[in-house]
């Protein structure tokens, strides 16, 4: 395994259009908008609050139920709610503490 700064300079591209494609950061194949919206709240590149007017203890029960298998089989909608979440209740816990 290499690593790119282990390449020979003859091998070396001169511009960064003679270098290979850029990898997407998701699979093209697998467009998963929730999961991708997950992803942002998550790494902190989309920053969301729970409204002033929402129970954190709701959002709880939301996760609970999901993962206990009660809102039926997870699929790829329910996991990014569940994501995004656990990520504002985070946020909540962080913020009392």
């Amino acid at each position: 395994m290499t690593r790119d700064d282990d390449t020979p300079e003859e091998d070396a591209p001169t511009d960064a259009g003679d270098g290979p494609e850029p990898v997407p950061d998701s699979d093209p194949r697998h467009i998963d908008p929730a999961g991708d919206l997950a992803d942002a709240v998550e790494s902190g590149d989309l920053e969301l609050t729970l409204a002033d007017d929402t129970d954190a203890e709701e959002l709880r029960d939301l996760v609970d139920a999901a993962e206990s298998g009660e809102l039926g089989s997870v699929e790829p909608g329910l996991e990014a709610q569940v994501r995004i979440a656990r990520a504002l209740l985070e946020d909540v816990d962080d913020g009392e503490e």
